[in-house]
């Protein structure tokens, strides 16, 4: 069994450890030991920081998935691209945030005084921002050297553990709010040390970049260009990601609350797919510059359908659960059902159109990206504006939704015409006829049961009826093992 392989399984094992600890955390722990207020304003700072340090970061994640297997030499330090990565993110770090400082009360008088985000908290959000691009730059060469479960247990666990044990120390009075604010933007800054102890530790990197090499090799110029193209690219997906919370946030600090807790519901159906592309980018980072178009091939349709079966069943759980599941929190949290349906329908289309994301930012038309990220953008800055005024979190929530079907559909037309792949049948259509059967016939069966017997009889109801219905028809075939579409990696 390869490296790769292994990595995938732990990954795969480790990234639904912490999706549960996630789920526990904000499903209950936040709810439940928090005020809407100070969950809204955590979620706030937390969405303002992830959009700025889209800035600071300048495309590291990205230039180091992409450049450093050209330079990967142990011998040499590979070139002290390590120590060019940490000249490049202090260089942004520092000017970046200047920069966010002194704009700071215009974005302050553009967005509102009401929240305090950029007044009162500027420096958690710039602190939270800075820890974040760190974050980044070191997850990005942990899995640029093929080592990613260290890296997945620190982000998916043990960032979710210290912010549970922060929040417990807040809610039992033994720190106040100004340092509960402080000590949940410090667990990132932990993170980030956590994770270049480990590099120190499994690597030996060189500090003193060897630039002339770098230069020669890659050009200095081609990687700021592409930096500077992905930079954009970025700054556009996480907007499109935190933009409905900073939205709702300028009506209502509360109703951020509910609609993260709702909205992290819907996006569950999404943790396959986000576990596996992190082993997928540098899998397909080196298939295609090895030009290895098969192994590209066998990921995509392996992902798409595999994909497709478990989102499937993920998407009848939570949209026919949502409402007695939610009802369980504090008063308010139910309202916010209607946002998780919705959400959910764009993460099973996530879902669905595979591991396409890789394929496009790391190919030579990466500048495409861009354009689809442009088009993202204005179509979910617009749908906000026109629909947050009048619906509030539930028009956050179908602006958020059509961003994830117009972004998946710009990249299926890409990658069919660019590459010529195309990993839908007839098989995926009887897949989404089952899921939409099993949806509308569970939807009007009347359980008549408590809440919490209601939801267990109705999640085995569920599964029972996809898993048998995907045996009826024989549409079960090819699942989900994104670990073996991965081996080719081995090879």
């Amino acid at each position: 069994m390869g490296e790769v392989k292994r990595q995938g399984v732990r990954n795969t094992l480790i990234v639904y450890i912490g999706t549960l600890l996630g789920a526990v955390s904000l499903l209950y722990v936040q709810p439940v030991f928090l005020s809407k207020e100070d969950l809204g304003q955590a979620r706030l700072i937390l969405s303002f920081a992830s959009v700025f340090s889209s800035l600071l970061s300048f495309g590291i994640s990205s230039v180091t998935v992409r450049y450093l297997p050209r330079l990967h030499d142990p011998s040499t330090g590979h070139r002290g691209f390590f120590g060019f990565l940490l000249l490049y993110m202090g260089i942004t770090i520092v000017v970046g945030s200047a920069v966010l400082w002194l704009l700071s009360p215009w974005l302050g008088a553009l967005y509102g005084t009401g929240t305090g985000i950029f007044s009162t908290y500027l420096p958690h959000v710039l602190t939270l921002s800075a820890s974040y691009t760190l974050v980044l730059g070191f997850n990005a060469y942990c899995l640029a050297l093929l080592r990613s479960v260290f890296p997945t247990a620190v982000n998916d666990i043990v960032l979710r553990l210290l912010f549970i044990l922060v929040i417990a120390v807040y809610h039992f009075g033994i720190i106040g709010r100004d340092r509960f604010f402080q000590l949940f933007v410090l667990t990132y800054t932990a993170q980030a040390a956590l994770l270049l102890g480990y590099i120190f530790l499994v690597d030996r990197p060189a500090l003193r970049p060897d630039l002339q090499h770098i230069n020669r090799e890659i050009g200095l110029r081609s990687l700021l260009r592409y930096a500077s193209i992905i930079t954009f690219t970025s700054v556009n997906s996480v907007t499109v990601k935190y933009i409905d919370a900073v939205f709702v946030g300028s009506i209502s600090v509360g109703q951020v609350a509910v609609y993260s807790v709702a909205a992290f519901m819907g996006l569950f159906i999404e943790v396959p797919l986000t576990a596996s592309e992190r082993i997928a980018s540098p899998a397909i980072s080196h298939a295609l510059a090895a030009r290895d178009m098969e192994a590209v091939k066998r990921i995509y349709y392996g992902s798409a359908r595999g994909f497709l079966l478990f989102g499937g069943l993920a998407f009848l759980l939570v949209v026919l659960n949502a409402r007695d599941a939610l009802s369980l929190l504090p008063q308010g949290y139910a309202d916010g059902s209607a946002v998780t349906i919705i959400i959910a329908f764009g993460a099973l289309v996530n879902m669905a159109t595979g591991i396409n994301h890789p394929i496009l930012v790391n190919s030579d038309r990466y500048i495409y990206g861009s354009v689809f990220m442009v088009v993202l953008l204005v179509a979910t800055l617009v749908g906000n504006i026109l629909l947050v005024p009048r619906l509030g979190a539930m028009g956050a929530a179908i602006s958020s939704c059509t961003a994830s079907v117009l972004y998946n559909a710009l990249k299926f037309i890409f990658i069919r015409q660019h590459f010529g792949l195309q990993p839908f049948d007839r098989g995926t259509l009887g897949i989404v006829a089952v899921i939409i059967a099993v949806w509308m016939t569970m939807a009007w069966l009347p359980f008549g049961l408590p809440t919490v017997p209601a939801i267990a009889v109705r999640s085995v109801a569920i599964i029972a009826a996809y898993a048998g219905a995907l045996h009826l028809f024989r549409l079960g075939a090819g699942g989900l093992d994104v670990i073996r579409l991965l081996r080719s990696r081995d090879r």
